[in-house]
């Protein structure tokens, strides 16, 4: 049986703070001592501190015309368009001083954030309206898929 975070929690406090012992807390709870153990010995699960947005000064600059050229590679031919390594190299000709993986992973944030795509096709048909199956033809010790 799994055992919830918030029912961790309180046998954390009942043997840190009210004192009381592992038996006891199998005695109560029908948790083996051995379960018990685990959970008071294990560190609570503290929330993740917020990261503050750094700053980029070597990149900060250019972060506009990354994005101007990522716009503009939208309305190109795709034999046309703007490679990471392309926008690095026109970069680099306006004066930028900073590495190419840096321009590959906004190029990277770019595309996950505009180009979303469901994993699945929901379908819905009316009762009786659409059937699907799978035939399979049989040939002596083998199937072939039709």
């Amino acid at each position: 049986m799994k055992i919830s975070e918030e029912e961790r929690e309180r046998l954390r406090r009942a043997h840190h703070l009210e004192g009381k012992s592992i038996r006891q807390l199998a005695r109560e709870t029908g948790h083996s001592r051995d379960a018990i153990g685990k959970i008071v010995a294990e560190r609570p699960c503290l929330p993740e501190p917020k990261k503050s947005p750094r700053s980029s000064p070597v990149f900060g600059p250019y972060q506009a015309r990354v994005e101007e050229l990522l716009k503009e590679n939208e309305r190109l031919p795709r034999k046309q368009r703007y490679t990471s390594h392309k926008i690095y190299e026109c970069l680099q000709l306006e004066g930028y001083e900073g590495c190419e993986s840096r321009i590959r992973q906004v190029v990277g944030e770019w595309n996950r954030e505009r180009h979303r795509f469901d994993v699945f096709l929901p379908l819905e048909f009316d009762p009786g309206q659409d059937a699907q199956c799978d035939w399979v033809r049989r040939l002596g010790a083998y199937e072939i898929p039709v």
